[in-house]
């Protein structure tokens, strides 16, 4: 073996070969440690699954246009005209709020796959309206 690496020839031969196998290897590392890491969970976050109104009345409870004990109460009533509007109701202490959102995508993440429209308390006074803005 010391006679093979004597040669300046020989011992390029292996270290490119070895510089090969370290390629080769860490580029199939990164291969099976992405597909690995995108079908474990890592997937786009679902409004849907996460509750939309849920999500509704914490966005309106962060613009500050809900009180910060409003909690989302029943179900969500989705538009006959238009299946991405949804209407939604929320309640703190003794006021009750009526929230209608727009829903273009599924994704938790994406702040634009939630907008919220209106807010309006019970008595119907418009709390936020982004026809007003």
């Amino acid at each position: 073996m010391s006679e093979f690496l004597s040669s300046g020839r020989n011992r390029i031969l292996v270290a490119a070969i070895a510089f090969v196998v370290v390629v080769l290897a860490a580029g199939g590392g990164y291969y099976f440690w992405s597909k690995s890491a995108s079908s474990s969970g890592q997937e786009v976050a679902s409004l849907s699954e996460a509750g939309i109104c849920k999500a509704a009345v914490a966005r309106a409870r962060d613009y500050g246009v809900l009180p910060p004990d409003a909690q989302k109460v029943g179900e969500k009533s989705v538009s006959d005209t238009d299946p991405n509007r949804v209407t939604c109701n929320a309640q703190a202490n003794n006021a009750t709020f009526t929230l209608i959102a727009t829903v273009p995508c599924d994704d938790a993440k994406d702040d634009k796959c939630l907008m919220l429209q209106k807010v309006t308390s019970a008595d119907g006074k418009a709390l936020y309206d982004t026809q007003d803005i």
